[in-house]
């Protein structure tokens, strides 16, 4: 009895781990059939990836290609265009480029002129004012003087022979027009000059010397509240200043206009010229 039941459970026993073997090679088939067919999966996936790439390249170096061309073909037609453009305006004005490059020289010309002036300097720039000045004052032998104060000659120009003068009390020669006039009478501009010097001197007090041109000078001493700066362009019949005291050298003769004339240096009778 006891061995019937020991076989009836061995014979249990070797059944079930069979029935286990079974389900183990099961799973393990089923894991195995599983890992192949995702490989598969996968790798089919892969495939198709890389062949949707590779069209996807292809088709945008086919875009690139096609763009390329057009903007090639685009930049030829605009360079024919303006190839065609200067041809055109060559023909109808084919000196406009000699034209235009001479326009610029000319630009630089002007700017090189414009800074040569600017580096000549206030002496150059004095100098041409002076020479602008100097042709408008112009004195010919033909020309007269007008009377430079109301008034008597009460010393005559001598250069020939001495005249006697009252207050140094001797005969000497004698340069220029003594006028009587009173203190505080106006000299006027007996012409037109420009203004060399104010200066004072021992025996004619405030004098003006003034060029009237072509080397003639007019000198106009006993001279008070002076109108006139050196270098002014004074015209005739103007002011230069009002007759003042006598000097020691005229205090017999009274308040006077010393009224002198050179040509080149060397005096001349002004009375000649009066009118």
């Amino acid at each position: 009895m006891e061995n019937k039941e020991g076989k009836n459970f061995t014979r249990k026993r070797g059944a079930a781990l069979l029935l286990c073997l079974c389900l183990v090679g099961a799973a393990a088939f089923a894991t195995f059939y599983t890992m192949n067919t995702a490989e598969k999966n996968q790798e089919q996936t892969t495939e198709q990836s890389a062949e949707e790439q590779a069209r996807i390249e292809e088709a945008n170096a086919a875009r690139k290609a096609v763009k390329d061309t057009e903007e090639s073909e685009k930049s030829t037609e605009e360079a024919e265009v303006n190839g065609a453009t200067l041809e055109n305006e060559i023909e109808e004005d084919p000196a406009s480029l000699v034209k235009e490059s001479t326009e610029e020289e000319t630009d630089k010309e002007d700017t090189l002129d414009e800074e040569e002036i600017e580096d000549a300097g206030s002496s150059n720039v004095e100098a041409s004012l002076e020479n602008t000045i100097s042709p408008t004052v112009n004195f010919t032998d033909n020309d007269t003087l007008t009377w430079p104060v109301a008034g008597n000659v009460i010393l005559d120009y001598s250069m020939d022979s001495s005249i006697y003068f009252p207050t140094l009390k001797q005969y000497k020669y004698n340069p220029a027009l003594v006028i009587g006039a009173e203190v505080g009478s106006q000299v006027l501009s007996a012409a037109k000059g420009i203004v060399e010097t104010v200066e004072i001197d021992d025996e004619t007090g405030t004098t003006i010397t003034m060029d009237i041109g072509n080397d003639y000078e007019l000198i106009y001493g006993q001279l008070k509240e002076v109108a006139v700066s050196e270098g002014d362009v004074v015209e005739t019949g103007s002011l230069i200043g009002y007759i003042s005291e006598p000097t020691k050298y005229y205090c017999e003769e009274g308040s006077n206009l010393f009224f002198e004339m050179k040509k080149n240096g060397e005096p001349v009778d002004p009375f000649l010229y009066l009118e």
